[in-house]
């Protein structure tokens, strides 16, 4: 005996309904943003991982080159990291984090001359914002053999001309989401990140 089932058919409409609710309930996890590529000089050096789940606690964002994890960052609901970029030595990585009161701008120094001494006339100029973003930091990096820092201007100014140089879909493949629920993804704007590479920046969290 044949069952013949037509789309006007209530169970079909059913069906729907069910799988509808299945994919919008585990699109957070299906189609987060998991992999987030880092560029310099248009050449992908690196690759970060996000969880799979959406961070209401603490949760890790893990940075490797190869196969090779050099760094995680601190992620949860509240905070998270916003673009990393690597330097093209492959030895520097400067990170933008969100540490929810405040913005953080750091740099994940593996050359054999880094150091975390922090220099008075470097960047930012304004002295609590350099001792404080000093300070909390190395809070937000875990499991590295590099050493956390300030950046020097001129890598400041690098970043902020590749930030620049980015057409708006790039932009959004080289950033990691502010708000990421699978079917919908929020990043901060371009102009809010160069923002906080300003040279002149004086605030731990700067407005536009």
């Amino acid at each position: 005996m044949k069952i013949k089932v037509t789309m006007d058919d209530p169970r079909v409409g059913c069906v729907v309904l069910i799988a509808s609710a299945l994919l919008i309930l585990l699109s957070p996890a299906l189609l987060r943003k998991r992999t987030v590529p880092l560029v310099s000089n248009g050449k992908v050096m690196a690759f970060a991982t996000r969880p799979l789940a959406l961070p209401w606690n603490d949760d890790e964002v893990s940075v490797f080159v190869g196969k090779e994890k050099v760094f995680r960052l601190w992620e949860d609901f509240f905070d998270f990291p916003l673009f990393i970029y690597p330097f093209a030595d492959g030895q520097r990585f400067l990170c933008i984090e969100d540490d929810d009161t405040s913005v953080l701008v750091f740099v994940v120094d593996f050359s054999a001359s880094a150091t975390n001494a922090t220099n008075v006339n470097g960047w930012p100029p304004n002295d609590y914002l350099r001792n404080y973003m000093a300070g909390r930091a190395p809070g937000v990096v875990i499991g590295t053999k590099g050493v956390v820092r300030l950046p020097m201007q001129a890598e400041v100014q690098e970043v902020s001309s590749h930030l620049a140089g980015l057409a708006p879909g790039q932009f959004k493949k080289e950033s990691f989401p502010a708000w990421d629920i699978g079917i919908y993804r929020a990043y901060w704007p371009k102009d809010q990140l160069m923002l906080e590479l300003s040279t002149n920046r004086s605030s731990v969290w700067p407005m536009p």
